[in-house]
């Protein structure tokens, strides 16, 4: 009977998969301290996207058969024979090194569609990553269920437990520290590599701000003119890219400015505008200008605000600002 499929999708270790995907999926919304969050969401991020999609690949455990009796060296080695000359097996500890790499190789991948859907890197990293080690904990789950029972992968964690307090209290004190820093290095590493993705980066944040033209709806950062007459009018579009995690009323403030040696000696307001940006979206506003002053390389300049400015004609330091050159006439 132990060689024939048993049906049995929901073994142990994908409950444990499927509860803990199921719990640290909130918290890609949920704030708290940072040493609680990148205990709780490096396994997510840095193991189980890759270590549940090798349950798929390799749903078969590293021996060819009654493996269960051959003790922790064999599983976590992989060693023995392969039973059905089958070569695509793996022990646990190519297992979990398959895993990090595979996980390692799967976020960029997830980051590379949040820019291309959403617009932002990071996105909903967490919760991605939960779901998709819970998607692929179910398949490995199905696959294994269609092994005979002898010749299935499965994680043996209390005969692991039983043989390692054994190996344990058998090997000197010394040694025993060894071991427990070792383990302890790998965590302690594991976490530190985790921390750009379980911790949001606030320094991240920023707003891209360019001065261009419309053509056919689209931004361009060429063909605004470089030269005008006294009175003639331009409308040069500006974009603003909101990369600040939050929404962001910015106003901008737009000047004529006459310089001469690197200093501002005369400068005229030429109006302003407010526009209200959701976080990862971009606004393209176009501003009508008239030159007020003539000369050769009059410097149009336009100064971005994340707060009102008090004072006219853009004197408050600016948290964006871009210009162009213009002779008038």
């Amino acid at each position: 009977m132990n060689g024939t499929p048993s049906g049995r999708v929901l073994s142990w270790d994908v409950l444990a998969v499927l509860g803990y995907a199921a719990a640290v999926a909130p918290l890609q919304w949920i704030g708290m301290p940072s040493p609680i969050r990148i205990a709780l969401l490096t396994p997510v991020l840095l193991f189980l996207p890759g270590f549940t999609l090798s349950t798929v690949l390799f749903p078969r455990q590293p021996t060819g058969g009654g493996s269960r009796a051959n003790g922790m060296y064999s599983r976590l080695s992989g060693s023995g024979s392969a039973g059905d000359g089958e070569t695509s097996r793996l022990g646990i500890v190519e297992r979990t090194a398959l895993g990090v790499g595979l996980s390692v190789g799967i976020l960029p991948l997830f980051a590379f569609g949040f820019e291309l859907a959403l617009g932002e890197i990071a996105g909903p990293i967490i919760a991605v990553t939960a779901v998709f080690s819970g998607v692929m904990a179910l398949i490995g789950g199905l696959r294994r269920s269609r092994v005979p029972e002898k010749d299935r992968f499965d994680i043996p964690i209390w005969q692991w437990t039983d043989e390692i307090t054994a190996s344990v209290s058998e090997e000197s004190p010394g040694v025993a520290a060894i071991n427990v820093a070792l383990a302890v290095s790998v965590v302690l590493a594991l976490g530190a590599v985790g921390v750009a993705f379980a911790v949001p980066q606030e320094g991240a944040t920023f707003t891209e701000f360019s001065v261009g033209t419309e053509q056919d709806g689209e931004f361009v950062t060429d063909d605004y003119p470089d030269e005008l007459a006294v009175g003639e009018t331009a409308e040069p579009a500006l974009l603003i890219e909101n990369r600040e995690r939050e929404v962001v009323e910015y106003h901008v403030v737009a000047r004529f400015e006459r310089v001469q040696d690197g200093t501002v000696v005369a400068a005229e307001e030429a109006g302003g505008f407010s526009v209200t940006v959701e976080p990862g979206e971009t606004a393209v506003e176009t501003h009508r200008v008239t030159p007020p002053m003539t000369g050769e390389d009059v410097r149009l300049r336009f100064l971005l605000y994340r707060n009102e400015p008090e004072t006219g004609l853009g004197t408050e330091p600016a948290y964006r600002s871009v210009h162009v050159w213009i002779d008038v006439e």
